[in-house]
């Protein structure tokens, strides 16, 4: 049986048999001018038209494939009526035989296997031809870890799906890793079925065991359909969730829900070995192709960053709980539950003349002191600063209204509160500074919650100050002493001068009229807040022309 082969093909010299089938004979040669070995595929069945085209037009497909994970071409004839490929000789396992004597390979090295087989689409996509025969039997590992794709026996190209080599309804591929639409139609499956064998191999590779049975049948089919599978951490609980989520996205039964592009899976496969040192796990493949007969024992991959995800994982768990312990603390929910028995809570709150400009109020802070009758020591991390009542992002979203409130924008005060002070049992003091304004109160705390309300400031205005100054606005000379000034005052306009000190008055709006001999008069209101008690009026007329 040794010797039952020819001792050249060609100018091939044959160095053995490697495989034998109904379709035809594999042998191992050698080069002749490369002096190396080969791959020479021998196509036997005679007679067969179909099976001849899909030979050559394996052979055409191979010879434009030019990448380091594609299995290269190097020569293709025919010789007394038989048809010939001559291809590379991947010295090593096919993947199948991997996991036959693996059972499961471990994630990084899945991962790594299944990146390679994503760059040999890559390259094999970009031509637009489609495999539709991705499975483990066809992905090779070299002695040196290296990952190549074989057989475009029933891969398809432009030309094919253009002349319908392939007829429409047929059904080609291997059942246990054809997506539903290859079971269906093979002549119009695109590059989202050969994503879909992809990920039946890696659920294959990291569980030992393919998601649906291997036979062709309509029950098998309708299951295929429906997506109904053990997923793979029902297996095994040590598989990623990434992995496990990658499989999924990339098997579902619709192809519109796969990922649409073998970069896509490529992207998501990257980022997962980016912790991992894939030189060191290319090794240790290689390796475990060497034990050809035994199984090989790898290794545990720890990420290379493990340290640094360690610490960073550490560090922001230490920050989310304390965020989420001053969250609680601002919000007072620790004062409330554990600390209850030793704090009450203390209110401020108090109506303000209402600003007649936005975003324009005075700022207005409370400040605790401890009432010890001598040194009155202020109260630490006590200061609060007072906003609109109901503006403050804990009342909006953790209080619960038993009232109903009516902002209603002609009112003269606003209602401003500050968030709770809790304080223990005792005397105490407050201070409340509102711009030019000061108020004190004293109060005593025991056991029930303090609501201190407070309106010295409701409806206060102050005295306006006016001065007045008017220019040229050519010459900019100061025309003030030929100038008037007026102010609409009881639906007259009169001199500032007439109005009683006492009537004007800040917050309100004063209609101004500026005019001078000569030139042309000017008009403006002013809005003068309850707080400002000093304004000067600087204008610029125009001369008459």
């Amino acid at each position: 049986m040794a010797n039952d082969f020819p001792p050249m093909i060609g100018k091939y010299k044959i160095a053995g048999v490697i495989a034998k089938g109904g379709m035809g004979v594999v042998y191992k040669a050698i080069h002749p001018s490369l002096k190396r070995y080969v791959v020479i595929k021998k196509m036997t069945s005679r007679g067969n038209a179909l099976n001849a085209e899909r030979f050559k037009k394996e052979a055409q497909i191979l010879m434009d494939m030019h990448s380091p994970y594609i299995v290269q071409l190097f020569d293709y004839f025919t010789e007394a009526g038989s048809r010939y490929m001559v291809e590379e000789l991947v010295d090593g396992l096919a993947l199948d035989k991997l996991i036959k004597k693996q059972t499961v390979l471990p994630p990084p090295v899945a991962m790594l296997i299944l990146q390679d087989s994503c760059q040999a689409l890559k390259h094999a996509h970009s031509k637009n031809i489609i495999h539709r025969d991705i499975k483990p039997g066809n992905i090779l590992i070299s002695r040196r870890g290296e990952i190549k794709l074989a057989d475009f026996g029933i891969a398809s190209d432009q030309d094919d799906r253009e002349n319908n080599i392939t007829l429409s309804g047929m059904s080609l591929g291997t059942p246990a890793y054809m997506s539903p639409e290859q079971f269906e139609d093979s002549a119009s499956v695109d590059s989202r079925a050969d994503i879909y064998s992809l990920g039946i191999m890696l659920y294959e590779m990291v569980t030992g065991s393919k998601p649906y049975p291997g036979e062709f049948s309509m029950e098998n089919f309708k299951i295929i359909k429906k997506g109904r599978y053990i997923h793979a951490r029902k297996i095994d609980r040590k598989i990623p969730k990434d992995i496990e989520a990658l499989i999924h996205r990339m098997i579902r039964p619709n192809p519109k829900k796969r990922f649409q592009s073998i970069d896509q899976v490529l992207r998501a496969v990257k980022k997962y070995l980016r912790h991992f040192n894939v030189h060191d796990i290319r090794v240790h493949i290689a390796r475990a192709v060497v034990f050809q007969d035994k199984q090989y024992p790898f290794p545990f991959f720890n990420p290379k960053d493990k340290l640094f995800r360690i610490i960073r994982n550490t560090v922001l768990s230490a920050a989310a709980v304390a965020a989420v312990f001053i969250f609680c603390w601002k919000a007072g929910f620790i004062h409330k539950t554990i600390l209850k028995a030793w704090y009450t809570p203390v209110q401020i709150q108090m109506e303000v003349p209402r600003s007649l400009s936005a975003d324009l109020d005075l700022p207005i802070k409370a400040f605790f002191f401890q009432n010890d009758g001598k040194d009155i020591p202020e109260i630490k991390s006590a200061r609060r600063e007072f906003d609109v009542k109901g503006s403050r992002f804990f009342e909006k979203w953790f209080t619960v209204q038993t009232t109903v409130e009516v902002n209603r924008l002609a009112s003269k005060n606003k209602t401003y509160n500050i968030s709770p002070v809790y304080l223990k049992k005792g005397d105490y003091r407050v201070k409340v500074v509102v711009g030019p304004y000061v108020w004190w109160k004293s109060f005593s705390l025991e056991d029930k919650e303090v609501l201190i309300e407070s309106d010295f400031l409701k409806g206060i205005t102050r005295e306006l100050n006016v001065s007045t100054y008017v220019y040229d606005s050519v010459s900019g000379k100061n025309i003030s002493d030929k100038a008037s000034v007026k102010v609409f005052y009881k639906n007259n306009w009169k001199e500032i001068s007439e109005i009683p000190a006492q009537e004007l008055k800040s917050g309100t709006v004063w209609k101004i009229n500026v005019t001078a001999s000569g030139y042309e008069e000017e008009n403006f209101s002013l809005l003068i807040d309850w707080y400002q008690d000093r304004l000067f009026i600087s204008s610029e007329l125009k001369p008459r022309k």
